[in-house]
């Protein structure tokens, strides 16, 4: 089993260089039940974050981050502040919900579009009105009027797509309400939007061979800021072929009706969050649903808040070059990998502007 926490932050925005975690999504890759899961959190839940006291959970990136920046030991969007931000939410999903997270991919909102056109963009089912909102918003970078039903989006479309959480009425009355083709809207309609994302790409990677997915991971990984190392990369490579023909499984953290949305005074300003009703269910069902009666190894999630808090995150920063992810992977493929630990010993990315 190996958990991969990936995050999506909105690093776009002027007056947040820092940014925080838009998306969460625990990608987990099951070997020994032969599933792929993927498990998303919504970003308004209320919790504990280490050392922060409570907040939503998608604070988490930024404190972390920020901590870093603050300290002088990193400026603003580099690698040493992201795998700080990414560390923080490691702790905080590990903290509260009881399950072990082996690495972490970040990818920046600014570099989405560019990993979806690598990819070759991804077809959805989007209703009508997904269909107007994206044609409306997607801008100059969208190729294609989309209309309902399965759709090719390109990168421009699926990163509006994927942000699509509208709802209520407007200052006019009007009602803005955005459902997907489950009926769901808001942060539950756009976090399976997200996973309907993930879901379109790993079928395409179905249909591809070894040389196919070398070259795709050679034009991602410097669009990507991730833990992960070369050898991990090598290795996963040639076992993708047999993982992405797993049945894909699909959770939210909390469930519906398990939550309440109360206003709460976060940093002297009412903020309507998500707060858990019943935490051990969450935690319970969380862990039926990614180990399925296996044990995690949560030794470490006790020392979170006093051990690991104080852990240094800059750990080795490498580069992964992306020449070196070749279609000769499989002759490179290592045994040795060890994707059991914290994942805060590498922090890799292929990125020519990596703040260092």
């Amino acid at each position: 089993m190996t958990n991969i926490l990936v995050l999506g932050i909105d690093d776009y925005q002027k007056d947040d260089p820092i940014g925080r975690s838009d998306s969460m999504m625990i990608i987990s890759l099951d070997n020994r039940h032969k599933k792929l899961k993927l498990t998303s959190f919504m970003r308004d839940i209320y919790l504990a974050i280490p050392d922060h006291g409570s907040n939503k959970i998608n604070a988490a990136y930024h404190f972390g981050a920020y901590d870093a920046v603050k300290d002088g030991k990193a400026k603003a969007g580099d690698l040493v502040s992201v795998n700080a931000g990414a560390q923080l939410c490691i702790k905080t999903v590990e903290l509260n919900f009881g399950m072990n997270i082996d690495r972490y991919v970040v990818v920046k909102n600014s570099a989405f579009d560019d990993v979806i056109g690598i990819l070759g963009g991804v077809d959805v089912n989007l209703t009508a009105k997904e269909a107007a909102l994206i044609n409306k918003n997607s801008g100059a970078g969208a190729t294609l009027e989309l209309k309902n039903g399965v759709q090719h989006l390109d990168g421009a479309q699926a990163h509006y797509y994927g942000r699509i959480r509208q709802e209520g009425f407007d200052q006019y009355g009007n009602n803005i309400t955005v459902p997907n083709v489950y009926g769901h809207y808001g942060d539950r309609g756009r976090a399976e939007r997200q996973r309907a994302v993930v879901t379109s790409l790993v079928d395409k990677f179905k249909v591809s061979n070894l040389a196919t997915i070398s070259k795709l991971a050679s034009g991602i990984l410097p669009k990507v800021i991730t833990n992960f190392t070369r050898n991990e990369i090598y290795s996963l490579l040639p076992q993708s072929l047999t993982m992405m023909n797993y049945p894909i499984k699909q959770n939210q953290i909390p469930a519906e009706g398990n939550y309440t949305t109360p206003n709460i005074d976060i940093g002297g300003t009412p903020a309507s969050v998500m707060q858990i009703t019943d935490n051990q269910k969450v935690v319970k069902d969380a862990l039926t649903f990614i180990y399925e009666g296996d044990k995690p190894d949560v030794s470490h999630i006790g020392l979170a808040v006093s051990s690991r808090a104080g852990t240094s995150s800059n750990g080795n920063i490498n580069s992964i070059d992306s020449n070196s992810v070749s279609s000769d992977a499989s002759s490179e493929y290592q045994t040795d990998t060890d994707t059991t630990g914290t994942g805060d010993s590498n922090v890799n990315s292929t990125e020519n502007d990596s703040g260092n």
